[in-house]
Parts: structure tokens; sequence; C-alpha cells
């Protein structure tokens, strides 16, 4: 396997672009260069001859060329043998921009901002020092923490985040949005699907076509609550008052679904 390395004194930014395949990204700290290792498909010597892997100034690059036609679609069976299997290891903090058409993302360790966009495949990220930014049409993405915002787009796909720092803003045709923590505002927007908010500490908008909606607010949290379900119940475990007297340091949460429950609870 083509095994490429570049010296390097701190975090740099990755580029990484493939069609089909698996991209995984490890981190290490006080690294002195970083691999890049790539393992071709059956039939792929020449997509591996096209790709372009190289050092410009702080930016790594990994891209393979475009693969266009239908005959390159997974459905005719072309997904195994025109494939490339990257592997890069860079310094912890390194900032990352990857896009994929199948081809699966893994990053381990700790990152700064993370751009993600894949056609159809799944995505799984530990630790976001900055943003982060989806696009996908279909699949998974998942991520243990970010420290800053959450930006996703979606035409069929789920996300789970344990904690986010900053703001979530989501959009998708169906999918299921489960976060267990979220510090900043939340604002999301699905044709079908579920939304589940396990302690939220800012002002939450979300709305659904079809699906079931759930609210955490953690103790000391008090909320302004504009409620609706079309066809559904709405059930609260928390204490209800027409005139809190502490409304002025309120936050407002607004949850709405054409036909689904809303549950609103006491976080853990």
């Amino acid at each position: 396997m083509p095994r490429h390395t570049f010296p390097l004194d701190g975090p740099i930014n990755l580029l990484v672009r493939i069609g089909h395949g698996s991209v995984t990204v490890d981190t290490e700290d006080h690294l002195a260069e970083a691999t890049v290792v790539i393992e071709p498909g059956k039939n792929a010597a020449d997509l591996l001859d096209q790709t372009v892997i190289m050092m410009s100034g702080r930016t790594l690059t990994v891209a393979a060329p475009r693969q266009g036609g239908v005959f390159d679609l997974p459905v005719f069976g072309r997904r195994s043998n025109r494939s490339l299997d990257v592997k890069v290891i860079v310094p912890t903090g390194t900032a990352i921009k990857i896009s994929t058409v199948t081809a699966p993302i893994t990053v381990g360790g700790r990152v700064g901002g993370a751009d993600l966009a894949f056609g159809a495949a799944d995505a799984v990220l530990r630790r976001v020092d900055g943003d982060l930014r989806l696009r996908y049409g279909s699949g998974t993405a998942r991520a243990v923490e970010i420290a800053g915002s959450v930006e996703l787009r979606s035409g069929s796909g789920s996300a789970q985040f344990g904690e986010v720092g900053g703001a979530i803003n989501a959009g998708c045709g169906s999918g299921n949005l489960d976060v267990r923590v979220v510090r900043g505002a939340v604002r999301s927007r699905c044709g079908s699907g579920t939304a589940r908010l396990g302690a939220v500490h800012g002002d939450v908008d979300v709305a659904t076509g079809s699906g079931g909606l759930e609210i955490g607010l953690p103790i000391g949290v008090t909320a302004r609550l504009d409620v609706h379900t079309g066809s559904g119940h709405v059930r609260s475990d928390l204490p209800i008052e027409d005139h809190p007297t502490s409304a002025k340091d309120a936050i407002t949460v607004r949850a709405k679904t054409g036909s689904g429950d809303v549950r609103l609870f006491r976080a853990a």
C-alpha cells in the first residue's frame, strides 16, 4: 500500500475528496509528520494513480478524480472495485473538510472545525473543537462532543450528538435528531421524523410534519411554551404556571408536529 508522509510543526488543514471506499482520520498529539495510506480496490489502480496527495502550505490534500456516469454508481456493483480506502494521521486540532459519494467517514481523536459532505454513507466523529457542518443525502451522522455549533442539512438522514456547546440549525426531508445536551439555541425543520433533545439550555424551535418531539429541561431552567400537535398528545412532566415568577429569565420552547406526541420532561 502506498504510504506518504509530510513533515509538519503543528495543526494543519485536511482536505479529502473521494467517491467510494472509506475515509478514516486519526489524530495524535505532538505529531512530527502527517501520514496518508491508501488501499485501492481490486480494479482501482488507475484511480489511485490519478489521485492527488500533496501538502501545500498548511493544507494536506487527498483528492481522487471525480467518478461520473451511471456505471460508477453502487447499484451496478462497481463500488467495491472502484474504491479507495484512505487512512490519514494528522495532528490534534486539525481542521478537516471531507466529501465522498458512498464512502463512510470515521474521525477519531480531536479535530478542529469539521465540514463533511456525502451522498449515501455514515459519519462518526469523536470530538470537534470548532463548528460542525454536515450535508448528506442519506445515512447517519454521529458525534460525541462538539464545542461549537452544528449546521445540518440532509435528504433522508438521521443525526445523533452527545454534547453540543453552541447552537444547532438542522433541516431534513426525513430523519431523526437525537441530542443529549445542547447549550445554544436549537432550530430544526423536518418533513417527517422525530426529535429528542435530552437537555436544552437555550431557545428551542422544532417542527416536523410527522413524528414525536421530546424536550428535556434541566433543573433551574424555566421555559415559555408554544406547543402544538395536529393528531397526538401533549404531555408535560413539569409544573406549568400561567404566570411563572421567573419568566424574565425563561427560554422559549416552540414545538410543532402534524402527527405525533410532544413530551416535555425534566432532564437528568
